[in-house]
């Protein structure tokens, strides 16, 4: 969202943010938009319900033409928008796959798909797999616009020092939230059994991480594994460009975040075989089977013994990224998307 909005903005949009008040605070001009912070509940069952429902009705007293909801479970309460123009909402995933929510906070989200399909006046999605899901399972069109990704030069590799880093000669893992679809428990089994001889780096563990888990994966103890926490900024960018290979070893993501980041810094990329992965990564990178940590063990000696060809493929893998997820392609997409329902509007269309 922070990359899309100067973009938007820059193409005459007058935006209003809402977002929660544990996470950001109100403010006028955050990249040229509007930063509405909204209280809720601090039960992970309830809190997307809880501030979704103070941001609609905040929302209903300003009157916008155009709502964009983020994410398909607010779309629960996508009927009680009332813009003048039209209601377009964006599925980034299927929450209601990931393990850590409870059974009650599951049904919720495959409740919210249903609103997300019906109510609003256009979907989208980051995914084409799960557009083609939503296609199948409910025969409506759900609109593919990806991921953009912000590209980078390398930071300096000054900023591996801090952990005892060489350039090229770790494997690093970037988790954010550390949850337990998240495929590390794989990873560290791979690891074990590759034994590549060089450290493996995990960065994660941020809001919304599974402490459990992460304690669980820590007292493992496996050698050469480090946990670093969860990085923001040149350090993160550091670990992305300066590995040796990088790897995705998730269970589930709609288009990961992550998995561009290291698409986009040209580094030899392994990645689970997800059709939602594959969509993004095939042809670019090295999948192995997911949950799968022979697969993954033996993705890592192949990588590592044939260095040149996995640098040169991380190469195609940079220019290909830089091609199809420009933010400034994706502003544009949903622009055009945001004409359309005003263009209906004028002919007083549904």
């Amino acid at each position: 969202m922070d990359s899309l909005l100067p973009h938007l903005v820059s193409m005459g949009h007058d935006i209003t943010v809402y977002g929660y008040e544990s996470y950001t605070s109100s403010t006028d001009d955050y990249h040229g938009a509007r930063v509405v912070a909204v209280g809720g509940s601090g039960n992970k069952n309830f809190e997307m319900f809880s501030h979704m429902w103070n941001a609609s009705v905040d929302a209903r007293r300003r009157g916008f033409d155009i709502i964009h909801i983020h994410s398909s479970d607010p779309c629960i309460l996508a009927w009680m928008q009332r813009p003048k123009i039209g209601l377009v909402a964006t599925s980034h995933g299927q929450a209601y796959l990931r393990k850590k929510w409870s059974l009650p906070a599951r049904m919720m989200s495959k409740l919210a798909e249903r609103f997300f399909i019906r109510v609003p006046d256009v979907r989208t999605s980051v995914s084409r797999p799960l557009c083609d899901y939503y296609e199948t399972r409910y025969g409506k069109k759900v609109v593919y616009i990806p991921n953009g990704i912000t590209f980078r030069e390398a930071p300096s590799t000054g900023h591996l020092e801090r952990w005892g880093l060489e350039p090229g000669r770790f494997i690093f893992c970037s988790s954010g939230r550390i949850e337990r679809t998240k495929g590390l428990s794989t990873l560290l089994d791979a690891y074990v059994e590759a034994n590549p001889g060089m450290p493996l780096v995990i960065a994660g563990g941020g809001a919304g991480s599974d402490e459990a888990y992460m304690e669980e994966l820590r007292s493992r103890n496996v050698e050469g594994v480090k946990f670093v926490g969860f990085l923001t900024g040149d350090d993160l960018f550091a670990l992305y460009a300066h590995a040796g290979v990088f790897v995705f070893p998730s269970e589930y993501e709609a288009m990961s975040m992550a998995l561009l980041e290291g698409l986009s810094f040209g580094v030899p990329t392994i990645y689970s075989d997800t059709p939602e992965n594959d969509a993004v990564a095939e042809g670019l990178g090295y999948s192995f089977r997911v949950k799968d940590s022979h697969s993954l063990a033996e993705r890592f000696l192949y990588v590592l013994s044939h260095r040149q060809e996995a640098l040169e493929l991380g190469g195609r893998a940079r220019e290909s990224v830089r091609r199809h997820h420009d933010w400034a392609a994706v502003a544009k997409r949903y622009n055009e998307v945001y004409e359309q329902l005003a263009a209906r509007k004028r002919r007083g269309l549904k």
